[in-house]
């Protein structure tokens, strides 16, 4: 009978945090129409990392549209400077994409791998950011430098994330009707995952370094008992 209560309630965490994922996804989609997509995005990207940290810290899946919404209109600036450079590096990548039929073949080859180098780079550095935004009380320019040099300071996290959100839109491209349902949400719940957990690693005021102690200190102490 525990068994299967504990079965059972697994069971019921895995499809409220599927219920979630799916209101941050709407969330996110909702704030970046509101903010007309180009002032919509990174604001909405915001405060929808902020909403996959409370839950990932387990305060519950409930509240999660008060949530956004708060963080959405404290953040909107602070957001926007923030997604200001990944914009303009979108738009630099869509010219060179745009120019690659134009090109010969080695010049062709040369200018993809520089993009898919600029892209991978990029988007790591997004992930830091946004996660950094939503952990620490710092100006644009702060989180940006520090999102700037997290990944290279930080390989393993980086290869990590990458093998990760590479599997996640794998996995999304075979399964595209779960695009709508949770595509953004999935991908920044599984990149704010892996940053939030080397910035705990790194940062002894980490809200979660606590955590991270405790566990290390279990280990030790079962350990011990073994022995």
């Amino acid at each position: 009978m525990t068994t299967e209560n504990g079965w059972a309630g697994r069971v019921m965490a895995w499809l409220r945090v599927a219920a979630a994922l799916i209101v941050v996804n709407l969330l996110f989609v909702a704030g970046t129409i509101a903010g007309l997509v180009v002032l919509g995005l990174a604001p909405a990207a915001l405060a929808a990392t902020a909403c996959l940290t409370r839950l990932r810290d387990g305060d519950g899946e409930t509240g999660l549209v008060r949530e956004f919404v708060a963080v959405y209109r404290a953040e909107f600036w602070r957001g926007n400077l923030i997604g200001l450079p990944f914009g303009v590096i979108a738009l630099l990548l869509a010219a060179d994409t745009a120019v690659l039929p134009a090109l010969d073949g080695a010049a062709a080859a040369a200018l993809a791998g520089f993009t898919w180098a600029v892209g991978g780079v990029s988007a790591l550095v997004l992930a830091c950011a946004l996660t950094v935004a939503v952990r620490y009380d710092e100006t644009a320019g702060a989180v940006l430098r520090y999102s700037a040099v997290l990944p290279f300071t930080s390989p393993l996290m980086s290869l990590v994330m990458l093998v990760s959100l590479t599997s996640v839109l794998v996995a999304l491209a075979l399964l595209p009707m779960l695009v709508p349902l949770v595509g953004i949400a999935v991908v920044l719940f599984v990149a704010g995952w892996i940053v939030d957990h080397r910035l705990a690693a790194i940062d002894p005021d980490h809200p979660r370094a606590g955590d991270r102690r405790a566990a290390a200190l279990t280990a030790v102490d079962a350990g011990t008992t073994a022995r």
